[in-house]
C-alpha cells in the first residue's frame, strides 16, 4: 500500500492555517534550531498536554526571555495505514492471520490515541487563544506550530528531569518520550507557544504563599474581573478554572510569590500584594468567536513587535456566530470523579446542573459538604489536584478524563455549544472556598489576628491608630469574601434572583464600592460614570 504523503497535511489543515510556517515540521529539525539558544524545561501537565519553559540560555541573544510551549499529542488521521499495510511490510501471509494482524494494530492504535487530541479540539483551543489575547488577565498568545516524529532529546531529558523531581503517586501520566515504544515517527503535534503568565496558584499555595487576606483578595477579584470582561467581550465561559489554571506573578521589584509586602493597604481597593493573575488553559472553554484584534503578539523569535492591548470589540450577538468550544457530552469520565476525595470533582457536576436546567443542585451529588466548611490545622495546605503519598485519597491531577463512561440519557447535542454564564461563577464558587480555606489553615483569618499580626508585613505603618485602621480595614475585606462567598454557594445559586454571571459580581462590587473603577477599567461598569469616580 503506497501512503500518500497529503495524508498527514490534509488531517492537521485546520491547524496549519492557524500557523505561521503554514506546513509541518519534523521534530528533530526544529528542536536544533531551540537548542542553541534556549534551555528546556518541563513545568506541568494538563488534561492532554505536557508544558515546558524555554529559558534564553544568554540575554543577549535579542529574543524574548522565557517562552511557555503546551505540546499537545495529536490523534492517529483516521486513513492513516497500518503496520502491515504497509508496502515495505508486505510479506505473504494467509488472509486469516493478515485479518487477524489487522485487528491487533487497530486496536493498538486506538489505545495509543485513547489520551491524544482530536485536531478539531485543538482548533477550538488556539481560536480561544486568540480571542482572549485582547483581554488583561488572559494568555498571550505568541504562535502555533505543527512537528511530526518522536521528541528530540531535549525534549526527553526535560521530561526525565521533571519526572524524576515528582513525589511518589505524583508521577507523569504520559508515556517516557525517549523509550521508542511511545511515539512512532508520524506522531503529530501541535506545539502552542504563549507568554510565561508566571506561576499557578496550587503551587504557590503548597508553598505556603497566598495567605494573607491582602493576596485572597487581589487574586479573587483579580480572576473575577478578567473572566467578566470576556464573558461581556465574548460570551466566554471557561468550565475548568480551579488553582492551578490561575497562574500569578510580581508586578513589583519583589520577586518571591510567597513572602509579599503590603503597600498603602488604606489608600486602594484592589492591587494590595502586587500579584497579577491570568486565566490559562481554555481546553474545556467557550466563546464567540470575535473579529480579528489589530493586537499581533511576537513569537518567542521575534525581536520586534508590539505588545501592547488593545480595546476587545464585542461579540456578534446573532445566534449565526462561531463558537469554539469542547462538547462535554462525549467526555462522561469528566462528571464521574469521587468528591470524597476531592471537591473539585463535584464543581464539574454543578456545572453540568447550570447547562442542563441553569439549577447546579439539579445534578445529584456524590456527598454532601457543609455550606461553611470547618478550617482545621489538618487541611492540606496545597493543590487539591495533587497527592504525595499512596494512602493519601488519590485526587486530581487534572480535569478527570480516563474513567469508563457510563450510559445514561443524552442532553440536546449542542447544549455545551450555548452561552450558560452562570457555569463562571460555580468556579468561582470553588476558587474562593480554596483560598479562605487556605487563609484559615495559615491561621490569617483578620477577626483573630491582632494588630501587629495584620500589620507585620504592611509598609508605612507609623503609630497605632494607623495599625487600628489598616487591622478595620482588613476585618472589612474578609467579611465582604465571606459574604460573597455565601452568595455563591450552589445551593445560593440555584435559587430565583441569585447572580446569574460574573459581571454582575463586578458590577456589584462597584455598586457596593468594594472595588473603584480603575480596578475593573473598562466594560459594562462604565455606565457607572464620572459621578461614580467623583465619590471614589
Amino acid at each position: 500500500m503506497i501512503v500518500s504523503p497529503d495524508i498527514y497535511t490534509t488531517h492537521v489543515m485546520p491547524l496549519l492555517r492557524l500557523s505561521d510556517q503554514c506546513q509541518i515540521i519534523p521534530f528533530e529539525s526544529w528542536t536544533s534550531d531551540l537548542d542553541a539558544t534556549v534551555d528546556i524545561s518541563k513545568i506541568a501537565e494538563a488534561s492532554f498536554s505536557e508544558v515546558y519553559r524555554l529559558t534564553v540560555k544568554s540575554a543577549s541573544e535579542g529574543c524574548k526571555g522565557v517562552s511557555v510551549l503546551k505540546l499537545v499529542a495529536l490523534k492517529t488521521p483516521p486513513d492513516a495505514p497500518l503496520p502491515s499495510e504497509l508496502t515495505e511490510n508486505e510479506r505473504p501471509r494467509r488472509a486469516a492471520d493478515l485479518s487477524f494482524q489487522l485487528q491487533k494494530e487497530s486496536t493498538e492504535r486506538e489505545d495509543h490515541d485513547s489520551w491524544k487530541s482530536n485536531v478539531q479540539d485543538v482548533h477550538s483551543e488556539v481560536r480561544l487563544l486568540q480571542n482572549l489575547d485582547t483581554i488583561p488577565g488572559f494568555t498571550i498568545f505568541r504562535a502555533l506550530t505543527i512537528l511530526k516524529g518522536r521528541p528530540s532529546k531535549s525534549f526527553g531529558k526535560a521530561w526525565k528531569a521533571w519526572n524524576k523531581s515528582r513525589p511518589r503517586g505524583s508521577k507523569s501520566e504520559f508515556p517516557d518520550p525517549t523509550k521508542k515504544a511511545s511515539y512512532d515517527d508520524n506522531q503529530l503535534w501541535a506545539v502552542i507557544e504563549m507568554e510565561d503568565a508566571g506561576t499557578d496558584c496550587g503551587k504557590i499555595m503548597e508553598s505556603g504563599g497566598i495567605s494573607t487576606i491582602w493576596e485572597v483578595w487581589d487574586i479573587f477579584w483579580g480572576v473575577c474581573s478578567s473572566v467578566a470582561k470576556a464573558e461581556e467581550a465574548c460570551k466566554f465561559e471557561h468550565r475548568d478554572l480551579h488553582m492551578d489554571n490561575i497562574c500569578i506573578r510580581s508586578s513589583t521589584s519583589n520577586p518571591c510569590l510567597t513572602q509579599r509586602t503590603i503597600a498603602n493597604p488604606l489608600k486602594r481597593k484592589l492591587g494590595f500584594s502586587g500579584l497579577e493573575t491570568t486565566v490559562i488553559d481554555y481546553t474545556l472553554s467557550r466563546a464567540d468567536i470575535i473579529a480579528e484584534s489589530t493586537s499581533r503578539r511576537t513569537s518567542f523569535f521575534s525581536t520586534s513587535g508590539d505588545d501592547s492591548f488593545s480595546a476587545s470589540p464585542k461579540t456578534d450577538s446573532s445566534s449565526s456566530a462561531e463558537v469554539a468550544y469542547l462538547d462535554l457530552n462525549k467526555d462522561p469520565a469528566l462528571f464521574q470523579g469521587d468528591a470524597e476525595s476531592e471537591y473539585q470533582y463535584e464543581i464539574y457536576r454543578y456545572m453540568r446542573g447550570v447547562v442542563l436546567s441553569q439549577n447546579p443542585l439539579a445534578q445529584t451529588p456524590s456527598s454532601s459538604r457543609p455550606t461553611t466548611p470547618d478550617y482545621t490545622p489538618e487541611t492540606p495546605r496545597r493543590s487539591p489536584r495533587k497527592h504525595f503519598d499512596s494512602s493519601v485519597p488519590s485526587t486530581p491531577q487534572r480535569s478527570p478524563r480516563k474513567s469508563r463512561p457510563t450510559e445514561s440519557q443524552s442532553p440536546p447535542t449542542d447544549i455545551w455549544k450555548r452561552f450558560h454564564p452562570k457555569t463562571n461563577l460555580i468556579w468561582a464558587h470553588f476558587i474562593l472556598h480554596k483560598l479562605l480555606e487556605n487563609l484559615a489553615y495559615a491561621g490569617n483569618e483578620p477577626p483573630h489576628m491582632s494588630n501587629a499580626h495584620i500589620t507585620q508585613n504592611v509598609e508605612g505603618i507609623e503609630t497605632e491608630e494607623q495599625a487600628g485602621k489598616v487591622w478595620k480595614k482588613a476585618v472589612k475585606m474578609y467579611k465582604i469574601l465571606y459574604r460573597v462567598s455565601q452568595k455563591l454557594e450552589p445551593t445560593a445559586l440555584a435559587k430565583e434572583g441569585s447572580w446569574g454571571s460574573m459581571t454582575e459580581v463586578i458590577v456589584n462590587a462597584l455598586e457596593m464600592r468594594w472595588l473603584g473603577l480603575s480596578d475593573v477599567n473598562g466594560g459594562v461598569w462604565e455606565e457607572f460614570g464620572e459621578g461614580e469616580r467623583e465619590r471614589e
